[in-house]
């Protein structure tokens, strides 16, 4: 099963805004979560549960950094890593 980026996208996005009472378009792409005050670092737990039910992959404790879950992109672009992996 091949990952589809865009449709993960969404899928997260969804989540997001079901979960944290926020916008879709109030929702940076590139910028961190928590520096736009979105989500906090429990919120970061709760992402992590969905990237692992939604996309049937592991997240580790030493995966919850800022280069992995800086920005909905960047979650995006681990979670395909993870699927690949």
């Amino acid at each position: 099963m091949s990952f589809n980026a865009e449709q993960a996208r969404s899928q997260l996005l969804e989540f997001i805004v079901n979960s944290y009472m926020v916008d879709l378009e109030e929702i940076p792409l590139d910028e961190s979560l928590i520096d736009e005050g979105i989500i906090d670092s429990f919120g970061l737990v709760e992402i992590a549960t969905f990237l692992e039910k939604a996309f049937k992959i592991k997240v580790a404790e030493e995966d919850m950094i800022r280069e992995n879950f800086g920005s909905v992109n960047k979650l995006i672009a681990f979670a395909e890593r993870k699927q690949n992996s």
